[in-house]
């Protein structure tokens, strides 16, 4: 999406632009690769490649290279989601200096840092010593990027390690994205992400977005809802993916925001009517009447709810507080109205027993009745300690020492151990299979295989 969002900042400040997803072009390139592994270790662990693959990566950056150049910019900007984009940021940023040395090259995004609330600005200074870069953005873009076009460096974010948050009313004004310059048919799925908000309303000890943005900020449920008539006229295209934190961290613009969907699709032939897809936080029944239920299935929205930890003990301890039966709310609504949910679960937390694992096997096995039908996933993640969150800094309250990644922790009591953490995923893995719509099920498995393989690796390092 970062592309799409700075090319229209650019553009509203007067300057030619593209936006280009170099990301999709990347994936679709080594999808069938056969040493695709060897890319993939390299880029994330830097593992050395074959000279085979190398030679393979190195004409890929060519082509990035060349396909950069052939716009004639003056300035290239480079959006890194995670930190896995910085061993290619690292070699593009050079070769790009080595055949264009005048061209500056700007740097942001989460991916800057190894982690979005870790305070190591080291990468980028290191690109920076080398003249790699020219300078980097820290946290808001589409604020920093007006001030460094305006040349203004001296602008808080700009080259520093603090920035300044964009309150209610600059994510108003913010110009929406432009992809112009996007094909659409690269995708598996072709939809149009939009951003509502910035934060959380909530204050999960896990969290480190609640640490990078430490206000909630959000638009109004009318500036979204234009934001969708707009996109949708000009691409063609009216499913939307909501990528903030959550949907409805203030319900009367959520309220509002559905209300608007569901009014332009009752108006609406069936091609013409919107979908939509967001993370979404369970509330009580109050708060989360069937009325709004039923404004949802009208939208046609598609939740993804933070459930986190069946154990309530557990999940009160990280911060989400509500009940069980809240839990059942959701799936009870979901099923009455048709209306799609993937659970998202946090496996093997700090503070689980294994009596807490017995329990959520049983959890699953005695709703099984709502498997497929609204569940069509259940996301069982593997529990981290990520930087500077409250859950890192209660590691002698809760008895684990972190290795060197976030994935990597381990029981000081050793009560537990990797390996069982492991077998434990696995077992639920198979518990969840009658969740999954299709083939979901089996593709997830293999993800996680691929992840619980890696997790493994590195325990036996350390």
């Amino acid at each position: 999406m970062a592309p799409a969002v700075l090319k229209a900042v650019a553009e509203k400040e007067g300057h030619q632009s593209w936006g280009l997803d170099l990301n999709i072009d990347f994936v679709n390139q080594i999808e069938y690769y056969p040493q695709k592994s060897e890319i993939t270790n390299y880029l994330m662990n830097q593992v050395w490649p074959s000279t085979a693959v190398f030679e393979y990566l190195s004409d890929i950056i060519d082509q990035f290279i060349n396909r950069v150049l052939a716009l004639n910019p003056d300035v290239v900007g480079l959006s890194l989601l995670t930190y896995q984009s910085q061993i290619f940021t690292y070699w593009f940023t050079s070769r790009l200096k080595d055949v264009k040395p005048d061209i500056q090259i700007i740097i942001g995004g989460s991916g800057i840092k190894k982690f979005i609330a870790d305070n190591n600005n080291s990468y980028c200074e290191d690109l920076k010593q080398l003249g790699l870069i020219d300078h980097y953005i820290m946290g808001d873009g589409e604020l920093a990027l007006v001030e460094y076009l305006r040349g203004n460096l001296s602008y808080n974010g700009i080259d520093t390690n603090t920035w300044i948050q964009a309150t209610n009313q600059q994510l108003e004004s913010h110009p929406y994205p432009k992809y112009e310059d996007y094909n659409f048919d690269l995708y598996r799925k072709k939809e149009i992400p939009i951003v509502d908000s910035r934060g959380c309303v909530r204050t999960c000890e896990f969290c480190d977005i609640i640490e990078h943005w430490t206000k909630f900020a959000f638009r109004s449920g009318e500036s979204i809802f234009d934001e969708m008539l707009v996109q949708s006229k000009k691409y063609g295209i009216r499913h939307f993916y909501f990528k903030d934190s959550l949907i409805n961290g203030n319900m009367k613009v959520f309220t509002r925001l559905v209300e608007l969907i569901a009014e332009h699709n009752r108006a609406s032939a069936e091609e013409e009517k919107f979908s939509w897809q967001a993370y979404f936080i369970i509330r009580n029944s109050k708060q989360h009447p069937e009325s709004l239920f039923e404004l949802i299935k009208e939208s046609r929205g598609d939740l993804e709810l933070g459930i986190e930890s069946v154990i309530r003990n557990v999940r009160w301890g990280m911060g989400k507080k509500f009940e069980n039966e809240d839990i059942d709310w959701h799936l009870e609504m979901g099923q009455k109205y048709q209306i799609p949910l993937s659970l998202l679960l946090i496996i093997a937390y700090p503070t689980e027993t294994l009596a807490d694992w017995e329990f959520t096997k049983q959890w699953f096995k005695d709703r099984v009745q709502y498997g497929q039908n609204p569940v069509y996933q259940v996301q069982l993640n593997w529990a981290s300690i990520l930087p500077n969150t409250t859950l890192e800094r209660k590691n002698k309250e809760y008895g684990f020492e972190i290795g060197k990644f976030p994935s990597i922790w381990f029981d000081t009591n050793f009560k537990i151990t990797t390996q069982m953490k492991i077998d434990y995923i696995n077992e639920l893995n198979d518990v969840c299979k009658p969740f999954f719509a299709g083939d979901l099920h089996h593709i997830l498995k293999e993800f996680q295989a691929s992840a619980m393989n890696v997790v493994t690796s590195y325990s036996e390092d350390l």
